[in-house]
């Protein structure tokens, strides 16, 4: 479809002979998975996170009535919280979409638009950076499992810019220069994109990360690597004193038993072995992380210190070898903690309860190593509260009366 145009703002955007904005070739909507609170779809099941993954098929979202559904539908700053009718629609329309098709190529997955936008609130709302599109519409939904359900009969009814849309970042108008992903909500798109398994927005969010996330920090904390001599062996199920930050006093409240320092020793000793067999790695596109990641080692000096430092927070312990390579290293990694009931409790939030770490996507896998890695430290950084009286009482049993005395029965043996 041709348009007239006065001048030319971008690859998508052109202002019109009226001043309004021309955005064209929009990706609206796309088929695939999508998130959606429990409470949006009534009767449908969610999973244990109160969420219903939908998926659409490309029968649905590009039968001919759906996409007839939405031409000449308006466009909207937010969804309003009616569908829009002629008796509101002055008071929600800030443009129209129009020449609603499939996409081709590339974009045959995407449902394409030209929008027109035709206020001053709305155009200025684009151009200062609120471009994510998302679509209202009308649907069926079918429950397939707990969590997951089919969307169709899609009928549209208005195109909303939004500041994250539920579709990702693919479905956004093109030639944007405002970066939308900020700290705030951060995780929870990570966790969103994860969950639909998107690429893209994966890798988006990964490459614009809030600043404090991905710079490595001097005060990352280390591990203190403890030996126990074989021939002493501690009885059973007594527990090692130490000291600690975690001030819960529950799970992970100071002291290990003896059957949890086995589980993390069974578990270092698979990351081990897969160190030395990098076979037991995933060999899919194994080249190509790889060169990914000496890329980024290349242009950042501090990148592989930062990949290592991250390492030991989700695993205690674990180290490089000399010449090993960092995505192989981040994947056996995760997959060792997450044998561990402290990494189970890092992971399962992000991955689920049964992940393929050595299958994982790249953006996937970068996605979750830094993210559980912030959380670990995120806990680590808990405050230290110890009182200096409660460090000498004698019931402490780090306070130097109870270590002296400890150190002179030792010797007096």
């Amino acid at each position: 479809m041709q348009y007239f145009y006065t001048t030319r703002l971008g690859n998508t955007r052109f202002e019109m002979a009226d001043g309004s904005l021309l955005c064209k070739d929009v990706p609206i909507a796309r088929i695939g998975a999508q998130v959606y609170d429990e409470s949006e779809l009534p009767g449908i099941v969610g999973d244990e996170d109160g969420e219903i993954v939908v998926t659409r098929d490309a029968d649905e979202v590009f039968r001919p009535e759906t996409l007839a559904s939405f031409e000449g539908m308006a466009f909207t700053l937010g969804h309003p919280k009616d569908m829009v009718n002629p008796g509101n629609w002055k008071e929600h329309a800030h443009g129209h979409i129009q020449n609603v098709r499939r996409g081709t190529g590339n974009q045959s997955d995407l449902m394409l638009g030209d929008i027109h936008i035709k206020t001053a609130e709305g155009i200025q709302k684009v151009m200062d950076g609120q471009d994510q599109i998302s679509m209202g519409y009308d649907a069926e939904y079918e429950q397939q499992a707990p969590g997951q359900a089919r969307q169709h009969t899609i009928i549209g009814n208005h195109c909303a810019s939004v500041p994250n849309g539920r579709a990702g970042i693919r479905c956004s108008i093109g030639d944007s220069t405002f970066m939308t992903t900020k700290n705030q909500g951060w995780f929870s798109q990570l966790k969103r994109a994860i969950k639909t398994k998107d690429a893209d927005s994966l890798a988006d969010l990964v490459d614009n990360a809030p600043s404090e996330l991905v710079e490595p920090s001097l005060d990352l904390a280390r591990a203190v690597n403890i030996t126990i001599n074989p021939a002493q062996p501690l009885p059973q199920e007594r527990e090692l004193g130490g000291l600690t930050t975690d001030e819960e006093g529950g799970e992970g409240g100071g002291a290990m038993s003896i059957g949890e320092l086995e589980k993390k020793v069974d578990a270092l000793a698979v990351l081990v072995q897969q160190l030395i067999n990098p076979a037991s790695t995933s060999t899919t596109d194994s080249d190509l992380d790889e060169e990914d990641e000496k890329k980024k080692a290349t242009t950042d000096a501090a990148y592989h210190q930062g990949v290592v430092a991250r390492a030991e927070l989700i695993m205690p312990g674990v180290k490089l070898p000399e010449g090993g390579k960092l995505a192989a290293f981040k994947r056996s990694t995760m997959d060792a903690a997450f044998r561990t009931p402290e990494g189970q409790a890092l992971l399962a939030p992000l991955v689920g309860a049964t992940p393929d770490f050595s299958k994982m996507p790249k953006a996937t896998l970068d996605a979750v190593f830094v993210s559980a890695s912030e959380i670990a430290k995120s806990r680590n950084a808990a405050p230290v509260t110890t009182s200096r009286a409660a460090f000498y009482d004698s019931s402490n049993k780090n306070s130097p009366a109870a270590l002296n005395k400890a150190f002179a029965a030792h010797w007096k043996k």
